[in-house]
């Protein structure tokens, strides 16, 4: 027999109510108070950031506020994407323990309906690095994942009919995430369904195919139900405290002595720094990595202020990092010695 899970179609178009209710799922699946879920969702114009991110570098905000596009911080990693009706979302929620596989594995399992609903419409797509599937070169496809203590999200995004134009205008990414890619803007780097079948396609219907092929590849029997009150009443909180707040969305736009980036094949990755000396006084570290549990860069941020250069290279290596993720703050590391050599003034000769 198969594993029942809820299949949630909850019609909550606002981006920042959507993510509340996001993380209300994660806390009460972790509570063991809310079942194993597929939740389906769409929001009107919005831009979601990376938790790592910042915004105010990844999105144009004036044009974003005089569009009526909300801007809401996500509470995993990867990177600033537009979305509105012509696109769609998934998050499965579960307890970490009911698969076997790895993080890594997730991505790729995931991915599986997506390939197979671009299948249905007859468009070949494939998985490529970590949590992408594209056609041909172009992205269609992307998925994070959340860590939160017992309870695992993994999210996706699939594009079925957007418009590019306002995407592009929306989207501010620095270069280097076009670095090493022959798409030199978004609108060359991501496609959508419709697009690739070269007439406009029914979202919703596009939804149901995804969520019977997840079904099928997990191995699970989806019922259609609700939120719970427990669930909303968490939502309608966290949508109060946190979620519609302008230090959580934005952030602080305050401007770093020096600033210093770099890619990775695990994503593009800055460390800003104010500076005393060869002492870092205050950092930062923002980017589009996907990390399933963020704490390690948080604490990591907390550990680097105060110490100077070389200290900073013992306190990377100690820190609980890939080592994709350790050698990019070493060559950071790198590129703000040089930097702090030439903003350093010399000492005046008496």
């Amino acid at each position: 027999m198969l594993a029942e899970w809820r299949l949630l179609y909850d019609d909550i178009y606002e981006a920042r109510h959507h993510f509340a209710v996001e993380e209300a799922l994660a806390r009460l699946v972790d509570e063991g108070r809310s079942p194993p879920t597929l939740r389906m969702r769409q929001v009107h114009p919005a831009v979601f950031v990376g938790v790592y991110q910042n915004t105010w570098s990844e999105v144009d905000v004036a044009y974003c506020q005089a569009h009526d596009i909300q801007i809401v911080r996500l509470a995993n990693g990867g990177g600033a994407v537009y979305h509105e009706m012509g696109s769609f979302c998934f998050s499965a929620f579960f307890r970490r323990d009911l698969f076997s596989q790895s993080d890594e594995e997730l991505y790729r399992l995931f991915a599986a309906p997506a390939i197979r609903t671009c299948a249905d419409y007859g468009v070949v797509a494939h998985f490529q690095g970590r949590n992408d599937v594209l056609v041909g070169e172009r992205k269609i496809y992307g998925s994070a994942q959340l860590a939160w203590y017992a309870a695992f999200v993994q999210s996706g995004t699939f594009l079925v009919s957007i418009d590019f134009e306002t995407m592009e205008r929306a989207l501010t990414p620095p270069a280097l995430k076009f670095a090493g890619k022959s798409a030199r803007s978004i609108q060359e780097r991501v496609t959508s369904l419709s697009r690739e079948v070269s007439h406009e396609l029914e979202t919703r219907e596009v939804m149901r195919r995804f969520a019977d092929h997840a079904a099928d590849v997990l191995g699970i029997q989806l019922v259609l139900g609700d939120l719970t009150p427990e669930e909303q009443a968490l939502a309608a909180e966290l949508l109060a405290v946190k979620y519609s707040t302008d230090q959580w969305n934005l952030g602080s736009q305050l401007e770093y002595q020096v600033t210093v980036a770099d890619r990775t094949e695990e994503g593009v990755i800055s460390l800003s720094a104010d500076m005393q000396g060869k002492t870092m006084r205050k950092v930062r570290l923002a980017g589009d990595l996907l990390l399933s549990d963020r704490s390690g860069l948080e604490n990591l941020e907390h550990s680097l202020a105060g110490c100077s250069l070389q200290e900073a290279q013992s306190t990377v290596q100690a820190a609980p990092l890939s080592a994709g993720i350790r050698e990019i703050l070493f060559r950071l590391l790198a590129k703000l010695a040089k930097d702090v050599a030439v903003i350093t003034p010399k000492p005046k000769e008496n």
